[in-house]
């Protein structure tokens, strides 16, 4: 039985920078070459680093959806998903970790294809579009491997490479290649701020179709988003198995273990063989699990819903459940692994993660999280968390709180790490402090957080830079997206200045 997992970035900010993977996985669902087929993001949920915790599966592939072997590659997905290398044992896994898709060669076909598609041939110029920047001689190799490898081909005129951050830059395009017509492919994944945004207006692009001067610039979609990258991504999956075969003890998962789903989670009801967002039902989704996660990443509002626990589901919505559409996959699709952590945590095997273990293991720009003080955690904790329909089910510390009793001489002190038990004690109240590992569940309905999510760590990446330099509150604009922190006038920047300007109360800590 062999799960593919795609490994992708995400965005707080772009709606559309994770669809293609999703589209992807689709795709490879349908091939039905892999038993299963999931998607784990950096900025996104289901998150990098839970994103193992419903796979049961003893053979796993992991093939990162990047464009270069990068930071993002060598460091942040490896950290993130705990694996040791090429090849990771773990629990009766076997977790194979391949290169990237944008090293593999079958991409240069790719390329090509886009060009054609927006109709260059023999006569034309083909430009590969890359990001490039100074810090990491290792991002510019891939694109020029892959110019090569069309140049190759002979089907062009002529073929190079251009950069947004590094030189050769993409503004010398006409100057240095002598076409008349330009075909000119971007290297990225998804639509997302750079293709689609600052791309076009550097350029002064008029849309797939600009003329200049004489000349004609055609700038088509990125490579990510062709319907030919699954063809990548199963290159690189059979590649992985044939050098890192399957186990011959390797055997089918147990069968998920039964459970009814409580008749609340979060803001979703299920009763009657239906799954229904807040308010009256009215309009009938499609029993497409797919169909409801797109549905739900807008909220009512029109915005970007980034943290899909937020409260302030779309509502009016509901969707027949049955053999063809599980309730469970209509909550996972709307509450990313929010049934499989309630699940593991009445099993007493949910995997907790203090919160000082995750901003200590962040690196490159938001390792400077890691300064935010002890009050700045809680604060963030309250605000933030507050707006979840999950409970925090991490601990600030991995250390104990200043003032809790000793253990009693020879007993265990509880790791990290470990598992909450049945439930047992009523929630604490709100304002008193979050439980350690091993303390109660919370009531049905409000699903465990075992560890904080990539949106808290941006918020603690802005918030350490509010208390060192200072920031003024300022009056909420709700037109400022939900993740856009750094922007004076967002909701949850505002909250958190507010209560950061508070005094602290006699004797608590700072």
């Amino acid at each position: 039985m062999t799960h593919l997992i795609l490994a992708g970035h995400g965005s707080h900010l772009n709606a559309d920078s994770s669809e293609p993977f999703h589209r992807l996985a689709a795709a490879l669902r349908a091939s039905g070459e892999f038993d299963a087929v999931s998607v784990a993001l950096w900025k996104e949920e289901p998150s990098l680093a839970r994103a193992l915790d419903a796979v049961t599966d003893p053979e796993v592939v992991v093939v990162p959806v990047f464009i270069s072997t990068g930071y993002f590659t060598r460091t942040v997905v490896p950290r993130e998903m705990r694996l040791d290398g090429p090849l990771t044992r773990r629990a009766g896994q076997q977790i194979r970790y391949t290169p990237p898709v944008g090293t593999h060669p079958r991409l240069a076909e790719v390329i090509i294809e886009r060009a054609r598609e927006a109709g260059a041939g023999p006569a034309d110029a083909l430009v590969v579009l890359g990001h490039g920047t100074r810090r990491d001689s290792q991002s510019e190799k891939n694109v020029y491997a892959m110019a090569d490898l069309v140049a190759r081909r002979a089907l062009f005129a002529e073929c190079g490479v251009a950069f947004i951050d590094q030189e050769p830059g993409m503004l010398t395009m006409l100057d240095r290649f002598r076409a008349d017509r330009l075909f000119v492919v971007p290297l990225f994944i998804a639509e997302g701020w750079h293709v689609g945004e600052t791309i076009p207006a550097d350029l002064a692009l008029d849309g797939p179709e600009t003329r200049r001067g004489g000349r004609v610039v055609h700038y088509t979609p990125p490579v990510g988003t062709h319907p030919a990258l699954a063809g990548v991504v199963r290159e690189l999956a059979r590649e992985a198995l044939v050098a890192f075969p399957p186990s011959a003890a390797s055997a089918p998962p147990a069968p998920a273990r039964p459970g009814q789903l409580p008749p609340v989670i979060g803001e979703l009801r299920i009763a009657d063989g239906r799954v229904c967002g807040p308010g009256e039902p009215c309009r009938e989704l499609p029993p497409d699990p797919e169909a409801v996660r797109r549905h739900v990443r807008i909220g009512e509002d029109g915005r970007y819903r980034p943290l899909p626990g937020a409260r302030g589901l779309p509502g009016g919505w509901f969707v027949r459940t049955g053999e063809g559409c599980t309730a469970e996959a209509v909550v996972e699709a709307v509450y990313p692994l929010a049934a499989v952590h309630e699940r593991q945590a009445r099993a007493g095997e949910l995997r907790i993660v203090p919160l000082d273990e995750v901003l200590e293991r962040q690196s490159g720009r938001y390792e400077s999280a890691r300064s935010l003080s002890g009050r700045g955690r809680r604060v963030l904790r309250d605000v933030l968390c507050g707006r979840c329909i999950r409970t925090p089910a991490w601990p600030l510390s991995s250390l104990p709180a200043p003032g809790s009793p000793l253990p009693a001489p020879g007993s265990p002190l509880p790791a990290p790490g470990s598992p909450l038990p049945a439930p047992g004690s009523p929630l604490p109240a709100p304002g008193s402090p979050l439980p350690a590992p091993g303390s109660p569940l919370p009531a049905p309905g409000s699903p465990p957080c075992p560890e904080a999510c990539s949106v808290f760590v941006a918020l603690a990446r802005e918030a350490a830079a509010w208390e060192q330099e200072g920031a003024e509150p300022v009056p909420v604009d709700p037109a400022i997206p939900f993740a856009a922190f750094e922007e004076p006038g967002n909701e949850i920047r505002e909250a958190v200045l507010a209560a950061l300007l508070e005094p602290a109360h006699p004797g608590a800590p700072a």
